[in-house]
């Protein structure tokens, strides 16, 4: 496959724009139902404030989440790029566990399949957040105007490693064990985590025991996912892939491939703030009083509010 890639370039640029707008109208139209689908859904009202504060801290303004359409598309969105994430996950999967050489020709295209599915998503991605940043007068047709730090965190810190080198990768690289780890552990990490995120914003942690233990059970999982796949086998594997490319001589690679990691890099590393802090904040958190403790606590209030009330009458028959 990646000789008929090169061999064609005009059919690869075809196929290529053709993936990316397929792409770009399931992930659009998978959006569309679950925006109707969670306008019915009881949680949605605990779900809005979360969403709305983690859309806050990519620097949307209060004036537009106060539009309960915007957060719930922003959450809807993350929900379908995210299981594109692990579909395209499943199709990298054979490579990640036995390795080019074991694959055979099924293995080896489900793993292009993958990766240029990855490209695709993140084409689209990068286009349309290019747009409503830059241009959102123009298109409003894609939704509101996004922030400044949106558009660097997810398309300067987070896009531009797989813009910039999947199409090279597995042109000249495609057996290298590094490529088929990192692809698939980020894909992995980035579906899981955000789709475990947004399961996580429907819980009543206020007022279920449950709830609050499978929240905090959440946070755990997110923790120590993204310590593992973002630290632990990016650093290896991403040091590895750079050391492969000095020992060929691979100047144009190893330039491609330094720019790529430190971005991608710093893009790590605030995923592992946040999943620190929300470590921080939730595993010491008090879980809710069991409902039996709660009805005691209710009675408990009106019997204070009843003897209050009687006394404050006491005193006025007395002063009359």
């Amino acid at each position: 496959m990646d000789s008929i890639l090169l061999l064609h370039p005009k059919c690869s640029a075809a196929l290529s724009v053709s993936l990316v707008a397929l792409t770009g109208c399931c992930i659009e139209t998978f959006k569309k139902y679950l925006m109707s689908w969670v306008d019915k859904q009881p949680w949605k009202s605990r779900m809005i404030p979360l969403q709305r504060n983690m859309m806050h801290n990519f620097g949307y303004g209060k004036a537009t989440t106060t539009d309960e359409r915007v957060v719930v598309d922003f959450y809807c969105f993350m929900i379908a790029l995210c299981s594109h994430h692990l579909v395209m996950t499943l199709a990298l999967t054979p490579a990640a566990l036995l390795g080019w050489e074991s694959l055979g020709c099924v293995g080896q295209v489900l793993f292009y399949a993958g990766a240029l599915g990855d490209l695709a998503c993140t084409a689209y991605d990068t286009l349309q957040t290019t747009l409503r940043t830059i241009f959102p007068l123009s298109f409003t047709c894609l939704g509101v105007q996004l922030p400044m730090k949106y558009f660097i965190v997810v398309v300067g810190l987070h896009h531009t490693l797989s813009m910039m080198l999947t199409v090279p990768m597995i042109l000249y690289y495609p057996s290298m064990r590094a490529l088929h780890i990192l692809m698939w552990s980020l894909l992995f990490a980035g579906g899981t985590c955000n789709l475990l995120g947004c399961y996580k914003f429907t819980l009543d942690t206020q007022g279920s025991r449950r709830d609050s233990f499978r929240y905090k059970a959440i946070v755990l999982i997110q923790f120590a996912t993204i310590l593992f796949t973002r630290v632990y086998i990016w650093v290896y594997y991403a040091a590895a892939a750079i050391a492969n490319f000095y020992e060929r001589g691979d100047t144009p690679f190893i330039f491609l491939g330094l720019a790529g990691c430190l971005l991608m890099t710093f893009f790590n590393m605030l995923v592992v703030i946040d999943a620190s802090k929300a470590l921080v904040k939730w595993i010491p958190k008090q879980m809710p009083k069991p409902a039996h403790d709660a009805k005691l606590a209710c009675h408990e209030r009106e019997l204070k509010a009843v003897r209050t009330e009687g006394l404050r009458r006491l005193e006025g028959l007395k002063l009359a």
